[in-house]
């Protein structure tokens, strides 16, 4: 979910092959727009009971998840990293915007007199567990969109864990966990917020990500015509497709294959585009800071004739708003961390061996 200029997916490795993808970047952008029409759509009620199904626009963050692994592998390939600096450098990544936003959060809350979450709901939102969230019934946090950070926070930890074993061991291992506890779902009571969560099968979507990252040589050899191929046919299916099954089973075949169909068509964006990078790069801010837009501004009282209109402008703001809080907090934010982090070693002792 967290990406920016230190997760910039453009250049070359050692051995020739890509190691940053504008493509993947520009991707970024795309799946957090697609997350904001989704909940804007729906504030304003241009999207219920739509002929055309738009709830497959919240695949955006199923497109998140398998891009979050695949930057993961490709962060981490070239570089004798131990699971600590690891975990530091993505905490230093994702924490300190999303514990400002909670914190923006609830001073709206506050400024419009409603009930304010208590110190445990505050803590466990912070500390990226899940638990039920008596304002919306479901196991999300304050920020609700935060519920992708827990399980990205889950993937971090896990990733750290095995990160001495060599990427295909490490793919192995983890489908093999997050499986594991996908079986036992049945065996889980629904109300039990952070078991019913953590038995999801949605973190497979990472090792999907995980999976294209160690063959992505494979698919930079495609012919970019069968990228974009696959790219529509994912797109389509999103949009399309009513599977009748669960969330996963639908979205990610699908999620996969676009990020698959965008890296093999890596070698058609030979030259940058600075706005779509720049919105890459601010997708965090504008996935994180849209729902604020949403909380401040009553979408509810827009008569029906002025939705259509009140949906745009608040679309703007989302934008504007996003890139305020990226210009002014997410990106300095990131260069102290980096330059606090700079100091310390990457390498520990015991990373040292490679299985």
């Amino acid at each position: 979910m967290a990406g920016g200029e230190e997760d910039r997916t453009g250049g070359l490795g050692q051995d020739g092959r890509p190691d940053t993808f504008r493509s993947v970047q520009y991707l970024r952008a795309v799946a957090a727009a697609m997350v904001m029409l989704y909940h804007v759509g729906y504030a304003f009620a241009l999207l219920r009971d739509h002929p055309l199904r738009p709830h497959w626009l919240a695949a955006g963050v199923d497109i998140f998840f398998v891009i979050s692994g695949f930057v993961m592998v490709l962060s981490t390939e070239r570089r004798e990293i131990s699971g600590g600096r690891f975990l530091k450098e993505r905490l230093a990544r994702v924490v300190p915007l999303y514990w400002l936003v909670t914190g923006v959060f609830v001073a709206i809350m506050a400024a419009q007199g409603r009930v304010l979450p208590d110190v445990e709901e505050i803590a466990k939102s912070l500390l990226f567990i899940f638990y039920d969230n008596p304002r919306t019934h479901e196991p999300s946090p304050i920020v609700t969109a935060g519920w992708t950070l827990n399980y990205e926070l889950f993937f971090y930890l896990v990733f750290a864990l095995l990160i001495r074993l060599a990427t295909p061991l490490r793919i192995g291992a983890m489908a093999a966990l997050f499986l594991g506890l996908a079986a036992l779902r049945q065996f889980v009571p629904h109300d039990d917020a952070l078991l019913f969560r953590m038995t999801s099968p949605q973190p497979l979507e990472f090792v999907a990500g995980m999976a294209l990252a160690y063959q992505r040589h494979l698919l930079l050899r495609l012919p970019p015509a069968l990228g974009t191929a696959a790219l529509g046919a994912g797109f389509v299916g999103l949009a399309l497709i009513d599977s009748g099954f669960s969330r996963v089973v639908h979205f990610a075949p699908c999620a996969t294959l676009i990020v698959a169909g965008t890296i093999a068509c890596e070698r058609l964006l030979r030259t940058d585009r600075p706005l779509a990078r720049l919105l890459g790069d601010s997708s965090y801010s504008l996935y994180l800071t849209h729902p604020l837009v949403l909380e401040a501004l009553p979408a509810g009282m827009v008569p029906p004739t002025w939705r259509l209109a009140g949906a745009a402008a608040t679309l703007l703001a989302c934008l504007g708003v996003s890139l305020a809080f990226y210009r002014w907090f997410e990106l300095p934010s990131l260069r102290f961390f980096r330059r606090r982090l700079k100091g310390h070693p990457a390498l520990a002792p015991a990373a040292t061996a490679r299985i």
